[in-house]
């Protein structure tokens, strides 16, 4: 049967996703109490109405994906779910759903002459590694959840709210099967996004992940990054050795100080562009808090930049000098040098194989280049 999704191509927008929800919530009873018990931790039995509203305005505080409001006897209660897909946070939205002004619109809208209780939220989630801007405001959920609220359910009472939701269970079981990763697996083939949600990051993050690294050079799950704007999608990952990243600018009344010895960040970064398919890897020399060209220029004393330039520079000429050969040199305010590989048909043992032995002799060497300045 086809995914109702796929043929309306629907399948990456949050709106369509958060409609289909809120209607499951309103129009199954099982869907509905399930959903209240796995995703919202709390039981239907304590309500007596539940309702989901998608796109009600807080003002100026914004419009959340989901609000479901409860009614029982003591008075009313909200739940605000943020829907995210493939999108990242707005800036600071969850805060402003967050706030008592867009808590107080919800409720004087709702419950204009009933006491409220305290509210919930929860960031409902695509991706494992992303987290709300709000923090501890939120509890996290993810939509491989959605298996619990749905494959429990064994007598339906829609069955429009059946196909939706099982069609949509079908599409986040490929996009989260992407996380296995094998060695005879082509590379390119399961990096690629079939179903336009970026299951390929997913691919990415675990076959980057399971690459065995030298001694002190690790990947933190908060390194790993990706883009999915228009014209510019890619997915990436830091990889570097705390002896790599030292010191930090520091700020005093305004005013910004960077000793160009300690506050430096040097790391790879290997990236996959998804729209031309080509993978690559740089050696970044950054400032430390990272801060653009243009930030560091208009904020950092002038001489304290050209001493940090120039040993950056002389790190780079040294490095060179060790005979390199694999990396081209040259490239930006932060990229120092970058390996293009051609990985297509490659299979992924053979990625891991040379992105490893990459990582083993560079490291080496910039570990003897720090030493030696």
């Amino acid at each position: 049967m086809d995914n109702i999704f796929r043929v309306l191509g629907i399948q990456s927008r949050e709106d369509c996703v958060s409609n289909v929800l809120a209607y499951a919530f309103n129009n199954s009873l099982p869907f509905r109490a399930n959903f209240m018990e796995k995703i919202c931790g709390k039981p239907l039995s304590r309500y007596d109405s539940a309702q989901a509203h998608t796109r009600v305005s807080t003002g100026e505080s914004g419009i959340p994906d989901i609000i479901i409001v409860l009614e029982s006897n003591s008075g009313g209660e909200i739940v605000v779910i943020e829907n995210k897909l493939k999108a990242e946070e707005g800036y600071d939205q969850t805060q402003r759903y967050a706030s008592e002004r867009a808590v107080a619109a919800i409720s004087n809208r709702f419950f204009p002459n009933k006491q409220v209780d305290e509210p919930s939220f929860i960031f409902l989630t695509l991706f494992p590694d992303q987290q709300p801007a709000a923090g501890d405001r939120y509890t996290i959920r993810h939509h491989s959840d959605l298996k619990d609220v749905i494959n429990n359910i064994a007598d339906w009472d829609n069955k429009l709210v059946e196909q939706l939701t099982k069609d949509w269970l079908a599409l986040i079981a490929k996009f989260y099967a992407r996380e296995q990763v094998n060695l005879n697996d082509i590379f390119f083939e399961k990096l690629a996004d079939d179903n336009d949600l970026d299951g390929g990051y997913l691919y990415f993050m675990s076959a980057i992940g399971q690459m065995t690294l030298p001694a002190g050079l690790i990947i933190n799950t908060e390194e790993f990054f990706r883009s999915s704007r228009q014209g510019r999608r890619f997915y990436g990952v830091r990889i570097l050795k705390e002896s790599w990243c030292s010191g930090g600018m520091t700020e005093s009344s305004g005013s910004w100080t960077l000793d160009p010895f300690p506050n430096f960040n040097i790391h790879f970064e290997p990236q996959y562009n998804v729209l031309s398919g080509l993978f690559s890897c740089s050696l970044h020399y950054e400032v430390q808090p990272y801060e653009p060209e243009a930030w560091v220029k208009a904020n950092i004393p002038i001489d304290q930049y050209d001493s940090y330039v120039a040993r950056r520079e002389n790190f780079s000429k040294r490095l060179l000098q060790k005979g390199l050969s694999t990396w081209s040199f040259g490239g930006g305010s932060n990229q120092l040098a970058k390996i293009p590989f051609d990985f297509k048909d490659s299979l992924y043992a053979e990625v891991k194989s040379k992105l490893e032995r990459e990582f083993l002799v560079t490291s080496r060497v910039i570990d003897e280049v720090l030493q030696e300045m």
